[in-house]
């Protein structure tokens, strides 16, 4: 005991000593506090924050927690016992404050973005919106949280009052409005998307001018990621689903259903009023009589003379378009009782667009796809028995053949001359 009392009487008598020892144990006593709280604050954390938890299951977010928390302890250690060293110098001592305050704040902020990314997780993981997100708002309050750490930062080392600080950027607004407008914009777009409803994650969406269609995948202040159908990944500025036209097909897949309008050309030069001679081939379709009946007012088609169709002006198309309704009318995987339109559309010369406008009860793409291929693959087998032709340009097999024709027609002529 004499020898310690000794030492302890040798390092104060020498100031450099004194001073070299008075810093060493604060490391040690930092240091010290640091490692016992990486090992007792969890199971506080667990206790306090997560008892509502079974004990056997490994929590990450204790982990997290106790770590952010555990940075705290060491400097506010280092800090207390530090004013019970009276022989250290003003200036040591003040800069050591100093050092302390501002790894106060610096943790501080660390500690509360780490809260707002596990109050992020926990609320996409136990919020019944699935697709909302509030990653937006989590990043602007990250912001803040640097900001008003940095303002008390500046406050610790200029040994000034934080109201001062706040103050003294009035004068540097229009520099911050200037380095921050995007971040502005974005939040403003962030805000307005969020509380319009009118984006969120998991909603197919398309970008015409900028060639995208895909999946969103993530909301965040300044960007929002698209995963594209063909498994490519964009991101696009928040600020520009403000500013620019796109598509959300959300609502179609909400309302459970979903439109098909398309069209296909019909040869005008094959339009003529119903006759009794094309009539008859047509009578022979399943699902023709029906339509046919309510044309005539339910006279015996075989009964009519060529003239009344003339008079009441009944053409092949007129018989195609009510059919092609009553068709599709009996399709399981169109919608009854939403529109079902087959018109014309303004001739061209390209020939009469006949266009189909119905609802499929499947909102899903492959789906929709084949209910849509397999009307117009029937369009394209049955409008011959209606003496309707489809109007597609001249191809090289059409060319051949006229060939083909035009020189047997002149080896004929030959033939007949010898």
């Amino acid at each position: 005991m004499a020898y310690l009392d000794d030492l302890l009487t040798f390092i104060e008598s020498n100031p450099a000593l004194a001073i070299g020892f008075n810093i060493i144990l604060l490391i040690i006593s930092g240091f010290f506090a640091h490692i016992m709280c990486k090992f007792l604050l969890i199971k506080v954390v667990r206790r306090v924050f997560f008892s509502s938890h079974k004990q056997d299951v490994p929590l990450e977010k204790d982990r997290r927690i106790a770590e952010k928390l555990s940075n705290f302890v060491p400097v506010l250690i280092v800090y207390y016992v530090l004013q019970f060293m009276p022989n250290m110098p003003a200036s040591l001592v003040t800069a050591i404050n100093t050092i302390c305050g501002i790894l106060f704040f610096v943790f501080s902020s660390v500690f509360f973005n780490e809260m707002l990314d596990i109050v992020n997780s926990s609320y996409l993981r136990k919020t019944k919106r699935k697709n909302h997100s509030i990653k937006g708002y989590i990043q602007i309050g990250k912001i803040l949280v640097h900001i008003i750490a940095a303002i008390m930062i500046l406050a610790v080392m200029s040994n000034k009052s934080p109201a001062i600080i706040i103050s003294s950027l009035g004068a540097v607004a229009a520099v911050l409005m200037l380095v921050f407008q995007h971040t502005l914009l974005s939040l403003v777009a962030n805000v307005q998307l969020s509380s319009n409803d009118v984006l969120q994650l998991g909603d197919w969406i398309e970008m015409p001018d900028k060639n995208l269609s895909g999946e969103v995948t993530d909301i965040a202040l300044h960007t929002i990621t698209i995963r594209n159908w063909d498994n490519t990944i964009s991101r696009i500025p928040t600020k520009n689903f403000l500013t620019e036209t796109y598509t959300n097909w959300q609502a179609m897949f909400s309302s459970g259903a979903r439109r098909i309008m398309r069209s296909t050309t019909i040869d005008q030069h094959s339009v003529t009023f119903l006759n009794q001679d094309i009539l008859a081939p047509m009578l022979a379709i399943r699902g023709v009589n029906e339509p046919l009946a309510k044309l005539l007012d339910g006279r015996d088609p075989m009964g009519v003379a060529d003239s009344w169709f003339v008079d009441n002006g009944l053409t092949n198309l007129t018989l195609f378009r009510h059919y092609m309704m009553a068709y599709l009318a009996e399709r399981a995987d169109i919608i009854k009782d939403m529109y079902i339109v087959v018109r014309t559309l303004k001739p061209s010369a390209s020939g009469i667009p006949l266009e189909i406008y119905c609802f499929t009860t499947s909102t899903m793409w492959m789906d929709y796809e084949n209910t849509q291929s397999a009307i117009f693959e029937y369009i394209t087998a049955v409008v011959e028995k209606f003496s309707l032709r489809l109007y597609q340009y001249p191809a090289g097999h059409d060319f051949w053949r006229l060939s083909q024709e035009s020189t047997n027609r002149k080896s004929e002529q030959r033939q007949g001359d010898a």
